[in-house]
């Protein structure tokens, strides 16, 4: 059996595109990624998947499919292998990479002893994780009485305009990991930061969970698209 070319290219010493290759990367050796255009970062990163295969024009065709280099590392495997060229080793390479950004993202956070105690603080710790992401997702941050980031976890994924929320199953996660505070968030894929009437009934049900325990809810924060903003509960006095 041969190897797809769109799933799998064993490294090669010569190719024609060898000398563009050679180019990108003593640039890349000299200067680093800053030094790079969206097109360029994309166009590397696949020269681990295609050996001897254009990936300029494939790394162009993400970017205009998806609109930004953060979106395209946002999209999933599936919506990946939509786009013609793309094989099953590609979009699992982008899909890795957003996920080891995330994890050591966090690793850093958690090393370094965060406090989280307005939305600004929790968007700054978050980053870009949530606001490019195709559906919606919902994280519980646990917190101890300081306020330190005690684990941060995705608790459920969801269509594009809800996610499954369940009190208990937040509470009962809390207590083993004895936080004494959560914070909720979850993204909205359209943009718009404004709370559902879903919304303000699972945080009224959040926080009467929350009481029940002796637990602090903190917060229930929404995030939208691509730097939009945020939308918190406590700072619009929801909460």
């Amino acid at each position: 059996m041969g190897i797809n070319e769109q799933d799998f290219e064993p490294a090669a010493d010569k190719n024609e595109n060898s000398g563009h290759r050679s180019r990108i990367y003593k640039r890349f050796d000299d200067a680093g990624i800053a030094a790079f255009s969206e097109h360029e970062t994309l166009e590397m990163l696949l020269y681990y998947v295609f050996a001897r295969k254009d990936t300029k024009s494939l790394a162009k065709r993400l970017l205009h499919e998806f609109g930004s280099l953060e979106k395209v590392f946002a999209a999933t495997f599936d919506q990946l292998r939509q786009i013609d060229g793309i094989g099953p080793a590609a979009a699992r390479l982008l899909v890795f990479m957003r996920e080891l950004s995330l994890l050591l993202s966090k690793r850093r956070a958690l090393a370094a002893d965060v406090v989280i105690s307005s939305g600004s603080e929790l968007i700054n710790y978050l980053g870009n994780a949530m606001e490019n992401l195709p559906e919606e997702q919902l994280r519980v941050i646990f917190l101890n009485n300081a306020n330190r980031i005690i684990k941060d976890e995705v608790l459920s994924d969801g269509v594009e305009d809800q996610t499954a929320v369940y009190p208990r199953k937040i509470m009962k996660r809390a207590m083993t990991l004895h936080a004494t505070g959560v914070i909720v968030v979850h993204n909205h894929p359209t943009g718009q930061l404004r709370p559902s009437n879903a919304d303000l009934v699972i945080t009224r049900s959040l926080v009467a969970a929350a009481d029940a325990l002796a637990i602090r809810m903190l917060d229930h924060v929404i995030v939208g698209r691509e730097e939009k903003g945020y939308f918190s509960f406590r700072e619009n006095g929801l909460l």
